[in-house]
C-alpha cells in the first residue's frame, strides 16, 4: 500500500496560496475520478459541480462528503493511544496520524468544493466565525 512516507516532502507556498492550491489540486483529482463515479456512484450527478444543493441527490453528496470526513477523523484520533488513565505510554505513529487528518482534509475540501464554496469563501467564513468567537471570549459569553 502506497501512504505519504513513499513521497518526499512538497516545496513549501506562501501561506496566502496554501488554501487556494489545496482547492485547486482537489478540484483537479475530482475531475480525473468523475469517470468512476459516474460507474460505482448510482445516484451521482454527471458533470454537476457544485452539486445543486437544494435538491436531494446534492446534498447526499455533500453529506457522504462531511461524513466520509468524520469517518477520516476517528482514524486519526485512534492513531493516539495514550490515555489519560493508562500508565503506559505508546510511540504514536505521527505520519499515520498526519495522513488519517490529511484524508479528512482531503474530503473536506471535497464537500466544500461540490458544495459551491470557494477557498477564498471558506478563508472569509472562517475569519469571520474567528471573529465572533474572539467577541464572545472579551464578553465571557
Amino acid at each position: 500500500m502506497v501512504n505519504i512516507k513513499d513521497y518526499p516532502e512538497i516545496e513549501k507556498l506562501p501561506e496566502a496560496d496554501m488554501l487556494l492550491s489545496i482547492f485547486d489540486r482537489q478540484r483537479k483529482l475530482q475531475e480525473e475520478y468523475h469517470e468512476i463515479q459516474m460507474k460505482e456512484l448510482s445516484h451521482f450527478e454527471p458533470d454537476k459541480t457544485p452539486v445543486d444543493i437544494n435538491s436531494h441527490l446534492g446534498q447526499d453528496q455533500i453529506r457522504q462528503r462531511f461524513f466520509w470526513t468524520i469517518i477520516e477523523l476517528g482514524e486519526a484520533v485512534d492513531c493516539l493511544k495514550n490515555k489519560p488513565w493508562k500508565q503506559s505510554m505508546v510511540e504514536t505513529d505521527v505520519d499515520h496520524f498526519r495522513e488519517e487528518v490529511a484524508d479528512a482534509l482531503h474530503f473536506f475540501i471535497e464537500g466544500c468544493i461540490l458544495a459551491g464554496i470557494t477557498a477564498s469563501e471558506l478563508f472569509s467564513s472562517y475569519m469571520r466565525k474567528s471573529e465572533v468567537n474572539k467577541f464572545r471570549q472579551r464578553s465571557k459569553y
